[in-house]
């Protein structure tokens, strides 16, 4: 099978070229040029621009468990729409990827349901070693040093230093953290107690609860030379930190909607803007930006953690956790290229080739003959207004609805068969499970 996109722009890592790129057998074949391939379909993109695939490498898709919120289809049905063609998915689900026998089925439902491709995170436990260093296939381990949703701590400071050293010491996979420090968010909450206002939520997860946690998982990572991923980063305290260690071994990750959204933006949105870590301030929100500009902060994961809305509404107390963002990630970036915040180089850079270099995934993140075809076509000129009523997640709203964004995917292939065309899904499964190098 053969596909030939004609006339684009076509974004490589160091610079952009007009003209072809040839699919052939789900892969690139050729880049460039006027490419003549009889037999292949044609597909005219004058005017567009070819990106590779969006490397998702933290989601939740809810499943198993959760399914009311989000499954392995509508989760990777939103992910398409938004140009994203390859997911990692976190354990916090019901039960926890932490065993053999739940990293199994969970491998089953997603091969069973994904239309993108997908990565898999099996959960620390403290006493799950051996599962971890017996897993096959899995893309890293996550450690969650503060509660979060379907995740419970039940000793924070007892026995968290030893599984991190364990971990660190023992397997050469990447530490993935969640890093909040539980013992201050318990004591914050005590002081909070019976205040119902959202802002409250930076105040109890403020900038030292993560920060207390970054610095923490930072210097046993160094101690027993552990390869340490820091989950979206949220401080410019955490920024300053990370600017000591920069070598490949310690390195972290940015939400879109810290990013996009300051704690001013609680008098708005209110509970729909409660996610973990929480909001922060403009002067963090900056910090965040130079990091990625600068490059020392090498790629933007979403965390999308979708709820319904009726459960986001709730009270602060009541309200869980979390923001849908797969969907969303990719239009928000490419907006940023024509408010000359980023350029397209960097946009790739952060959604597509920094994750794939950070987990090691093999043929992917570039456009590069031999890798696969997984693509966003994207119209970096059209404009629309962001609706809840066209989210395809099964959560049925997004953080950004009301906002003017320019640049969307139009197309997304996956293994060089077209998924998405104009926001509708194409095709059907087509998810493979990432091979790391």
């Amino acid at each position: 099978m053969k596909t030939v996109l004609k006339n684009a722009h076509l974004v490589l890592p160091e610079e952009t070229k007009h003209g072809d790129l040839l699919i052939e057998d789900g892969l690139i074949a050729t880049i460039g040029g006027s490419i003549d391939a009889p037999g292949a379909e044609e597909i005219d993109c004058s005017d567009k621009w070819v990106l590779p695939g969006v490397i998702d490498a933290h989601v939740h898709f809810r499943s198993p468990g959760y399914e009311y919120k989000e499954d392995w289809e509508t989760g990777s049905k939103a992910a398409l729409a938004g140009g994203v063609t390859t997911v990692f998915d976190m354990p916090n689900t019901k039960p926890q990827t932490t065993t053999a026998e739940t990293l199994k089925s969970k491998r089953a439902l997603a091969r069973k349901g994904s239309l993108v491709n997908f990565g898999l995170f099996l959960g620390a436990t403290g006493e799950n070693i051996d599962v971890i260093n017996e897993a096959e296939g899995i893309v890293g381990v996550k450690v969650y040093m503060g509660q979060t949703t379907g995740q419970e701590i039940a000793d924070p400071d007892e026995a968290l230093d030893t599984m991190l050293r364990d971990l660190f010491e023992r397997t050469h996979r990447v530490i993935a953290v969640h890093a909040e420090d539980e013992t201050q968010i318990r004591k914050h909450m005590k002081t909070y107690k019976g205040e119902e206002f959202p802002e409250i939520h930076s105040l109890i997860r403020n900038d030292s609860v993560a920060y207390t946690a970054a610095r923490r998982a930072v210097h046993i990572a160094k101690k027993y030379s552990g390869r340490l991923h820091i989950c979206h980063l949220s401080t410019k305290k955490e920024v300053a930190l990370l600017a000591k260690y920069t070598d490949d071994n310690i390195t972290a990750e940015v939400a879109p909607h810290h990013l996009f959204f300051t704690v001013s933006d609680y008098a708005q949105r209110g509970t729909l803007l409660k996610m973990n870590p929480p909001l922060r301030s403009h002067a963090d929100v900056d910090a965040l930006w130079e990091a990625l500009i600068d490059g020392s902060i090498p790629m933007i994961a979403t965390d999308h953690a979708p709820h319904l809305k009726k459960e986001k509404l709730r009270g602060y107390w009541d309200a869980p956790a979390g923001v849908p963002g797969v969907e969303m990630v990719l239009p928000l970036l490419l907006d940023s290229v024509h408010e000359k915040m980023l350029d397209i180089h960097q946009v790739v850079s952060l959604l597509c080739e920094g994750p794939a270099r950070v987990y090691g995934v093999k043929n992917k993140g570039r456009l590069r003959e031999g890798y696969d075809a997984d693509l966003a076509v994207v119209d970096m000129d059209m404009m629309r207004t962001v609706h809840n009523e066209r989210v395809m997640s099964k959560c049925g709203w997004t953080p950004y609805d009301g906002m003017d964004v320019r640049g969307w995917p139009i197309m997304t292939f996956v293994g060089g068969r077209l998924m998405m065309e104009n926001g509708s899904i194409v095709s059907g499964h087509n998810g493979r499970e990432v091979e790391l190098v």
